[in-house]
């Protein structure tokens, strides 16, 4: 019973000063760069011709997965993102502070 209530008492005082009101960051990889890409502002490199509108930019980069494999993320200091939805293909390169489409492609079905 002693034991019961020490584990309830935990959870609680925990619960209350750590979780309670906090806003989490994203936990993995893939969002963690989703998250920084659409935190800054974005650019279209003048090559890139979108068939969408620029405000529509920001949710299509949350709505896609990043391609590690795909991507160069050791160069400094830029790095490269091979972003993939089931819709297009975004290569998005991050520079100070700087977020710029280098590469559009639509999805064959």
């Amino acid at each position: 019973m002693y034991f019961a209530f020490g584990i309830l008492l935990g959870c609680g005082l925990v619960y209350g000063m750590l979780i309670k009101d906090r806003d989490f960051p994203a936990w993995l990889p893939g969002d963690r760069v989703i998250e920084e890409l659409t935190s800054y502002p974005i650019s279209v490199a003048d090559s890139v011709r979108l068939p969408f509108s620029d405000s529509l930019l920001a949710s299509r980069m949350e709505d896609s997965d990043v391609k590690f494999r795909e991507s160069v993320v050791r160069d400094q200091p830029c790095r490269t993102y091979q972003l993939q939805s089931e819709v297009d293909r975004l290569r998005v390169r991050i520079c100070d502070s700087t977020v710029t489409i280098v590469a559009y492609e639509r999805v064959q079905k």
